[in-house]
């Protein structure tokens, strides 16, 4: 069985991914710069690996990841591990970036990314088929993009003057899940350098019956996933990156109009120490696992936003992950 309607209600199952074999994604150059650290840019080459004590120390937090997890008695699901080296591709570590489960729909993104064509069918495909057996799934999967894709054709110079320059076009539907978030039945997203209009359609056509896809307006050139704008912790309670996104846009959305809206309260620091965030910015101290409206899973070293829940009635588990956030 799989049902979703939000981002807090008591986690019973989930799919936690796999690190082994994390290769650096292999996309276009104009795809790189505008979405990952300038400092790292370098690292981004065909077929090149994650260097390997990072991705070791990787497994090893998402196992411990996954016992924490059951512990807490939730049942945990692995994909199998897959060679991202062989086939091109790039990690089996981030289920959510391609998998989207609302209601008892599971919906399979439509990857902008050339390198993730093939990331679920290879990594969770064996996951997907058992829930396929039960007659109370609907299981959405992508079409195959067209070939030639034509999604970077506006790029092949560098970037246009489109209205937003994004890193891809709107000749076909795109989007990553984790450019989205459930409230009930209103889903808050945003267009990002790998989700675009036509994707946000393909979603709203995708999720069940009563059930709606918003844009929020964010200010962030490099946007690529929500989860390190926006929190949503519980009902009514909501914490935010003020650099990316305001107040007042949060509160055009109906379903956030009455909730408490706080602007994340600390500062937050570009890291020195190892490991590298290859991928990412500090700002994923925003993404945060809820196992239910108490229990709270963020990584180990972010003890002052921890102490910030434990004021509001929150139970935070800390858990190493910064392995795995170097990766992505």
């Amino acid at each position: 069985m799989a049902s979703a309607d939000n981002e807090w209600s008591p986690l019973k199952s989930v799919i936690l991914g796999r690190a082994e074999n994390s290769c650096f994604p292999n996309e276009p150059v104009h795809m790189i710069e505008a979405t990952m650290p300038s400092q790292h840019f370098s690292h981004f080459r065909p077929n090149q690996p994650f260097p390997a004590d990072i991705v070791g120390k990787a497994v090893a937090e998402l196992d411990h990841f996954a016992a924490i997890l059951k512990r807490e008695g939730v049942e945990v699901h692995r994909p199998k591990a897959v060679d991202w080296h062989q086939v091109g591709g790039y990690t089996g570590a981030m289920p959510r970036d391609g998998l989207l489960t609302v209601g008892n729909h599971v919906i399979e993104a439509c990857f902008a990314w050339q390198c993730r064509r093939k990331e679920v069918e290879l990594a969770f495909g064996d996951i997907l088929s058992e829930l396929e057996k039960d007659s109370n799934v609907v299981l959405v999967r992508a079409p195959k993009p067209p070939q030639p894709d034509t999604l970077y054709n506006d790029h092949i110079n560098g970037f246009t003057d489109c209205r937003q320059q994004w890193a891809i076009n709107n000749t076909r539907p795109a989007f990553d899940a984790a450019d989205f978030m459930r409230f009930g039945k209103v889903l808050i997203g945003q267009l990002s350098n790998v989700t675009n209009e036509k994707g946000v359609q393909y979603l709203q056509r995708a999720v069940p019956k009563g059930y709606s896809v918003e844009i929020l307006e964010v200010d962030d050139p490099h946007a690529m996933h929500i989860d390190a704008t926006i929190l949503p912790l519980r009902p009514g309670l909501l914490v935010y990156n003020p650099g990316r996104v305001t107040e007042a846009a949060l509160r055009k959305h109906d379903v956030l109009r009455d909730w408490e809206l706080h602007p994340y309260p600390f500062a937050v620091q570009d890291r020195d120490d190892p490991p590298p965030l290859f991928m990412t910015s500090p700002w994923l101290v925003l993404n945060v696992l809820s196992i239910d409206e108490e229990r709270v899973v963020l990584e180990q070293n972010d003890t002052e936003f921890a102490d910030w829940l434990r004021k509001r009635g929150f139970k935070p588990i800390l858990c190493p992950f910064r392995h795995v956030n170097s990766i992505g």
